[in-house]
């Protein structure tokens, strides 16, 4: 095998596919970077057996062929190449030859036929989504995937497809994140658990452009995601998701709005002493258009004043300062919303207007009344 293609696309290439490389696995073969030449191209492929990147790049090829090489070795050396073309060769010893400018280095690579074959579809089903819309939902939710947890079906992201509405929701136990949206060509009914890390990967290969589509095909327990010059295979997790419409309250005793940014900096400065103790809590105290927002901890504390409009009874409540933190990240709006029953029920956070992106939190319970 032999071709010549342009190191800046090599680069990107690789960064593209080793998303999906094997840090940890007794399959040594997992490691690497499988190499094909095509017609015209080459193709990149990375796989730790649940997600698979393919990815292509222009390339003149001399001499076709396949070959492994050890994938974290092969892009740092390929980052330190001039900024010009690269030949790179592999012998039938499976040797690979760089060549660019005058450096020339070789490594040892393994023969691709040990590699895993690309997953089978079967019985599939299609469906286009706008990638930036698809993207926006995998920003909004994943932080909320479970990370260790004995429900394997909440270490992933629940993608609900149907009617036109498209549902992506995560909760790892002690929050929820939905993000709703609609997409009125789609009329498929589809309902999968994409596992945590492919969601990351998945959403960071998505584009922003409003005019770019995701080919989205499930089938069985396997989804094929196809972009312009990418494909990436997913093997779904397997179960019933936890019914989170049941979770959430149909109606609430306190109802309280607020400008997003001051709030945002209160909780920012009251983490700062929040994190130092050992139950890591904020409070919040809702009463006559104020809320307060404290924290202790053997360092210190902290009390922030807040005007709100309040509709409803006052409230004493407590919340994690992570997941607290979490919610005034992720929202983009100017106002919120906080709907509460009780200090011990759970607080349900939208933007204000939007009741298409849900937070939902668990308070902590505390001593205080």
């Amino acid at each position: 095998m032999q071709f010549i293609c342009s190191t800046a696309k090599l680069i990107e290439a690789l960064q593209i596919a080793t998303k999906a490389l094997a840090s940890r696995t007794t399959n040594q073969i997992l490691e690497g970077v499988l190499i094909e030449t095509g017609v015209d191209q080459l193709v990149l492929t990375c796989s730790d057996e649940r997600i698979t990147i393919v990815t292509r790049i222009p390339a003149e090829i001399r001499d076709s062929g396949r070959g492994v090489v050890p994938g974290k070795l092969f892009s740092e050396i390929v980052r330190r190449l001039p900024d010009s073309d690269v030949d790179i060769r592999m012998d039938e010893r499976y040797i690979f030859t760089i060549r660019s400018a005058s450096t020339r280095m070789n490594i040892s690579g393994q023969d691709a036929d040990l590699f895993p074959m690309l997953p089978r579809m079967e019985d599939e089903r299609e469906i286009a989504l706008p990638q930036d819309m698809l993207r926006d939902m995998i920003q909004k939710t994943e932080f909320a995937i479970a990370q260790d947890d004995m429900r394997e079906v909440l270490t992933g992201c629940l993608l609900e497809i149907g009617g036109g509405d498209v549902n992506m929701v995560a909760l790892d136990g002690y929050r929820l994140a939905l993000r709703r949206a609609k997409c009125s060509d789609v009329l498929e009914q589809v309902s999968a658990i994409i596992p945590g890390r492919a969601v990351g990967d998945i959403g960071k290969l998505l584009s922003g452009d409003e005019d770019a589509f995701a080919q989205l095909s499930f089938g069985g327990n396997k989804l094929h995601i196809r972009l312009d010059n990418t494909e990436i295979f997913v093997i779904l997790v397997e179960g019933e998701y936890i019914q989170y419409r049941q979770i959430l309250p149909k109606s609430f005793a306190t109802r309280v709005e607020m400008e997003l940014e001051p709030f945002r900096r209160c909780i920012d400065r009251a983490a700062l002493i929040a994190r130092e103790g050992s139950n890591n809590l904020i409070m919040l105290k809702i009463s006559g258009g104020t809320m307060v927002v404290e924290a202790h901890s053997q360092i210190g504390d902290v009390h922030e004043e807040l005007e709100i409009q309040q509709e409803g009874a006052d409230l004493n409540i407590a919340f994690n300062v992570k997941y607290l933190t979490d919610v005034v990240r992720f929202i983009d709006a100017e106002s919120i919303e906080m709907n509460l029953n009780s200090a011990v029920s759970p607080c349900v956070v939208t933007p204000v207007g939007d009741e298409d992106y849900v937070h939902l939190i668990l308070p902590v319970r505390t001593g205080a009344r």
